[in-house]
């Protein structure tokens, strides 16, 4: 790398558009100036210095875009991304606020730049939308990942991978606080995918029953499956469809029970008994369904 190791990054960002700039009555040398760009890049990681790697890969990505080679553009971008979303990061640990998002507005964009390179269909425009959910997911913008995982949704064909998406996707959603959204999704995944391994299918029917509580949807708007799922519950019909070992299903029907009569005593000491049967997902929504009966239960106090 011809630049001064001590020079700013400034100048030495500024040195290698300088030489193209000056190139500009003959054809320059892209592939010397990728490559001092990439150079620059690794000096700056090697220095923890990501947010400045990030530009000079960006540089890099210009770079490529002006030689037509789309991939390598792509691929530049996809680090630029990278380093951007490790800057942020590196903020949050140090607890350092950023109200304008800099790097993570850098990094999203980057991101998006790189999944515009690759056909409608690539998977690889699923692996990049995922990436940006689970870094988004990491520094707690989870709202805001929950629309990249239903974009990446769009691209999944294979149905287990599908179904895994949609796991990741419900629970995120149950996160966020937005149950009825969840439920659809719950829902959605009983529906269309009829052979879904015992444990996750426990896991989403027990979903969909705390789901159902806290959202009290109109029976109108509740699929045949859910319907089911309830009448199968309450009269201990033995069913493929509740893979429940015996004391959860008897916790879940004291508390769809104890819902419907308004006994929130009941609830609340039924509920005690069932967390340890429960994921963190769902314990957060059982708090959700306790604190909603609670409220009702003092309005008519």
């Amino acid at each position: 790398m011809s630049t001064d190791l001590g020079a700013s990054f400034n100048e030495q960002y500024m040195n290698i558009n300088t030489k193209l700039k000056k190139r500009f009555m003959r054809k320059p040398n892209i592939s010397e100036a990728t490559n001092e760009f990439i150079a620059l890049a690794i000096q700056c990681e090697h220095s923890e210095q990501p947010a400045f790697a990030g530009h000079a890969y960006v540089g890099a990505a210009k770079c490529e875009a002006s030689a037509g080679n789309f991939l390598g553009e792509a691929e530049h971008y996809l680090s630029a991304a990278r380093q951007f979303m490790k800057a942020e990061k590196k903020l949050k640990v140090l607890k350092f606020h950023s109200p304008d998002r800099e790097n993570l507005e850098a990094a999203i964009g980057c991101f998006m730049q790189a999944l515009s390179k690759y056909p409608e269909r690539s998977p690889i425009r699923t692996s990049i939308l995922m990436e940006l959910a689970d870094g988004l997911v990491s520094l707690n913008h989870k709202l805001e990942a929950v629309s990249y995982y239903e974009q990446a949704l769009e691209l999944v064909e294979d149905k287990t991978r599908k179904l895994m998406f949609l796991r990741n996707l419900l629970n995120l959603q149950m996160d966020c606080g937005k149950f009825d959204i969840a439920l659809e999704t719950a829902n959605t995944m009983c529906d269309l995918h009829p052979n879904i391994p015992e444990d996750i299918l426990s896991e989403v029917q027990i979903n969909r029953v705390l789901l159902t509580l806290v959202v009290e949807p109109a029976e109108e708007d509740r699929p045949v499956s859910l319907m089911q799922l309830f009448t199968n519950l309450l009269s201990d019909n033995e069913s493929d469809a509740i893979p429940f070992n015996t004391d959860v299903q008897l916790k879940l029907q004291s508390i769809v029970l104890s819902c419907a009569t308004g006994d929130v005593s009941s609830l609340i000491s039924v509920a005690a008994d069932t967390r340890q049967y429960l994921t963190t997902q769902q314990n957060d929504l059982l708090d959700a369904l306790l604190k909603e009966k609670r409220d009702q239960h003092l309005s008519l106090v």
